[in-house]
């Protein structure tokens, strides 16, 4: 054996030499190259300055790298901005099996550098799985509050996401948007969608805010650009891909007023709302139903191809004055009024009926610089509105006497003749 077993080693011994074994060492011989460059502390004091300049120039901030460790199978590493936001991260990986976990740290107080918001916050978390399946889990302190969040990507898309909100500081947030706002408001809520990867969303929204002190503040101005659904679904070629959805969603506000600054007037009492949003690209239906104003309201919109195509409206049993307040305007009257309302893209029809109305004449005297004396009444009012104008008519009966509105054109004059009756 010792004799046969020499020349294999001779044999061995001599294959660099040889074309064959020359093809075998040229990757044996860079595996371990790569080895001695990527997972040795060599190699590492090597490659973090590398790194510090990739990453600066793809964040386009400046980026230090404070400790940086990686071996074949863990790493940690910890950067910094000038800013002096950090980031930490620590965890291990397979490279055959393309696996990872790890724990992350993300500490951002000053605005700018690796910042993704113009606010503060601090969030830290696990993720861990493959390129099938990515789960990222963590809670960020943000805003004054509490952020719980988990999502899954599939194939580096976001498949699911839940987010719950915690005490979050409504102001902080519309300070964020330079919007102004003079209110203590907090908001509590969750958000659950799942199979966005595979465009056929399923999921909830549920918001609940805590007022107990708003004042109205001056709408700030925009720039004039509407809102365009196609444009935020839209993809890089301008193009919507098909789609489908079916959501339940659920809001309960003490002041709407939060609102005001997003619909452009001002608001006020409280709220609550519950429905669905349903169908794909080519037809989606909104089915809205509210108790406020101690009304039963539903509230129907249906988009083609994402843009309003019709609307409807019927509120029942509302309460006149806080209708009023839901505008934030003083309530010169009171009663229970029904209100209901179809519109197009064309024509739009509305009817109001208010029953046991009476007016209230300190209001309209402060409010509206009118005099008079308390009036019971009832009315009927319906108009029609086209693109050349809104066509009024109605009846309105009063223990002062009767009017009869008939194809008022102009809003003006039907004020003009309602109050000439309550005068």
């Amino acid at each position: 054996m010792d004799i046969g077993g020499k020349p294999m080693m001779k044999r061995l011994g001599s294959l660099h030499r040889t074309l064959l074994g020359k093809i075998l060492l040229i990757p044996l011989a860079f595996l371990i190259t790569l080895y001695i460059l990527l997972f040795t502390p060599l190699g590492n004091r090597f490659i973090a300055p590398l790194s510090e300049k990739v990453l600066s120039s793809v964040m386009s901030t400046p980026i230090s790298l404070h400790e940086f460790v990686l071996t074949h199978n863990r790493f940690h590493f910890i950067l910094q901005d000038d800013k002096a936001n950090t980031l930490s991260m620590q965890g291990g990986f397979s490279l055959l099996t393309l696996r990872l976990y790890a724990h992350y740290r993300f500490e951002c107080f000053h605005e700018g550098g690796i910042n993704p918001l113009s606010a503060p916050f601090k969030t830290d978390g696990a993720m861990s799985g493959g390129i099938s399946a990515f789960d990222i889990h963590g809670n960020a302190d943000i805003f004054d509050g509490n952020l719980l969040y988990q999502t899954q990507l599939h194939r580096f898309k976001p498949g699911n996401i839940y987010v719950k909100l915690n005490n979050i500081r409504y102001r902080s947030m519309l300070q964020m948007l330079d919007y102004p706002s003079n209110t203590d408001t907090r908001l509590f809520g969750e958000i659950d969608l799942r199979g966005l990867d595979i465009r056929d969303v399923r999921g909830s929204l549920r918001l609940n805010t805590t007022t107990r002190k708003f004042v109205s503040t001056p709408i700030a101005e925009d720039d004039n650009s509407s809102f365009d659904l196609k444009d935020l679904l839209a993809d890089e070629n301008g193009k919507i891909r098909p789609f489908t959805i079916r959501m339940s969603l659920e809001a309960s506000m003490d002041n709407i007023g939060i609102l005001e600054q997003f619909v452009g007037i001002h608001l006020g009492n409280s709220a609550d709302i519950n429905g669905t949003l349903e169908g794909d690209e080519t037809r989606l239906h909104l089915h809205l139903h509210s108790s406020a104003a101690k009304s039963d309201t539903v509230f129907k919109l249906t988009l083609s191809d994402l843009e309003p195509d019709h609307l409807s409206l019927d509120v029942r049993h509302a309460d006149v004055s806080e209708l009023f307040s839901l505008f934030a305007l003083p309530a010169p009257l009171k009663g229970v009024a029904d209100v209901s309302g179809d519109f197009n893209a064309s024509k739009g029809d509305i009817f109001l009926a208010i029953q046991k109305g009476s007016t209230l004449p300190d209001v309209l005297k402060k409010e509206y610089q009118i005099t008079q004396p308390p009036i019971r009444f009832s009315a009927d009012i319906s108009a029609v509105l086209t693109p050349e104008g809104v066509h009024y008519k109605g009846s309105l009966t009063s223990d002062l006497q009767r009017l009869k509105i008939d194809s008022t054109t102009t809003h003006d004059q039907m004020l003009r003749d309602l109050l000439k009756s309550l005068h």
